[in-house]
Parts: structure tokens; sequence; C-alpha cells
């Protein structure tokens, strides 16, 4: 799927238009409106009226994410005592003879930079949704990151995700910087294509591509009806439109520009 079976011939006149028939007839027979996912989702409607988001919501403007984080985990922990779990290292040094594994060198550097998202997944493991605006990382998290990044000789791979991590103002910053000092490093987006047909985001393929970002795209199913139960109104189609236009500037199709459905 990630070859030439999403390449357009035709995209270049439809860059700058809002709402233009698809030509790939057999794959996308649909009209493509390039306008923002956010009021067609359905899942968060009714989210204002949820009890648990409400009680959720209120502990995270008390409290702060560092407590309301902590708090989770000591549930959690709780839940594993009740149901006789045993302690994590002490399974973990009966398996391995009584020594825990040695601390290989950091490699792979992995950075979820926001849970700010154009789509609210009702299966998103971290509950990502157009609701979760305060929870970004700033610019000067983002600069650490880069000095830590810079810092370290081992690792090879930036890893970028979220929320969708392109709405995210840092997430420019990240890579142009990591990729003027560290020419060399694999940086990879964890994209959902949507965010392709975002406003503010037209030329974001072109960007991805000129600093030769690898993109590992989120696409559940090859149907539209799963794909739209599962994530919204309208996602399929604009998934389809997000993998034409990256095709268009050579992923999928350019060894040096890796394009990976998953």
């Amino acid at each position: 799927m990630t070859q030439d079976i999403f390449k357009r011939e035709d995209y270049a006149d439809r860059e700058h238009s809002p709402h233009k028939p698809c030509h790939l007839t057999k794959l996308c027979p649909f009209t493509i409106n390039l306008r923002t996912l956010l009021p067609s989702i359905v899942y968060i409607q009714g989210l204002d009226a949820d009890p648990e988001y409400k009680v959720t919501l209120k502990k995270l403007k008390q409290d702060g994410q560092a407590k309301l984080t902590l708090e989770e985990r000591k549930r959690r922990a709780r839940a594993l005592e009740r149901v006789d779990a045993p302690n994590f290292d002490h399974f973990v040094r009966s398996k391995c003879g009584g020594e825990l594994f040695n601390r290989k060198p950091t490699e792979i550097f992995q950075l979820n930079i926001g849970l700010y998202c154009n789509q609210a997944c009702n299966h998103c493991h971290v509950e990502s949704s157009p609701k979760r605006t305060a929870e970004q990382m700033t610019l000067e998290t983002a600069r650490r990151c880069v000095d830590l990044l810079l810092s370290s000789e081992t690792i090879t791979t930036l890893d970028i995700t979220g929320g969708a991590p392109e709405l995210n103002p840092v997430f420019r910053f990240l890579v142009e910087e990591v990729r003027r000092e560290r020419p060399d490093l694999e940086i990879i987006d964890r994209c959902n294509l949507t965010v392709l047909s975002e406003p503010g985001q037209e030329d974001l393929s072109e960007f991805l591509a000129s600093h030769r970002v690898a993109v590992v795209a989120s696409l559940p199913c090859y149907g539209e009806k799963n794909v739209n139960m599962q994530r919204g109104r309208g996602v399929f189609e604009k998934s389809i439109f997000g993998c034409t236009k990256l095709n268009a500037h050579g992923y999928g199709i350019d060894p040096a520009l890796p394009f990976h459905l998953v």
C-alpha cells in the first residue's frame, strides 16, 4: 500500500483547492473536503457531560498533570496487589537467576510531545482528542530534549509521536534542529494522515520530505466503514488523501523517504 498505489499525477492542480474530486476512482471515489475534522468527530460531542471526564478534568486543573499521573500509578499498583500479582522486580529476578537485565546503550529517543489531536479515536491508548489542549510539550522542554539527544553518541533514531505531533508548534522545531545538527539521524513522524488536511498543514508533506523524515502512518483498516467507525466520520477519505499527498512528494517511491502503514 505504500508504493505506486497512491501515486497521483494530477496532484499539483489541487494544491490550493479546498474542494476537488479525487481521481483515484477505484480507490477513493469520493470528494475530499479539506476543512478540519474537528466538527465531524461524533465521539467528543458528549464528552463534556461525561461524569468521569468531568472528574478527571477537575483534578487536572486542581492538582496538575504530575500529581494526577502519580495517583494513577498508585491506583494501578493497588489493583495489582488485590489480585496477588508479584512484584515486577522480584518476578524478573526469579526468571533470570537473580540477576536483572543489563541496561544497553540508548539508541531510540521517543518523544510524546502532546495529547492534542484532530481525531478522537475510541481505541486510542493515550486518549488523545481535540480536548487535550493543555498537555503539550513546551518549547523549553523541546530544547532540553534536543540538548539531551545531541549529547548522546549512541542515539540513532528520534521517534516523535503524540497526539497528532505535527499540531504542536515544537514539532517542526525538533525536526529542524535535530536534522541540522545530526544529518545522519533517522527521524520518525508517527502520523495519523488526516493531519495533512488540517488548516495550516498544507506544506506538511513537503516539510517532512525536505527534512528526510520517515513516516509511520496509522490506518486501522482498508475499509471505509471500519475506519470511520473507529476514528470518526470522514477519516477514511482524508487518510487516503494524506497517502496521495505523501506519495506526491516521493514517500513510498523514493527509498530515502520510507512510508509505513500500520
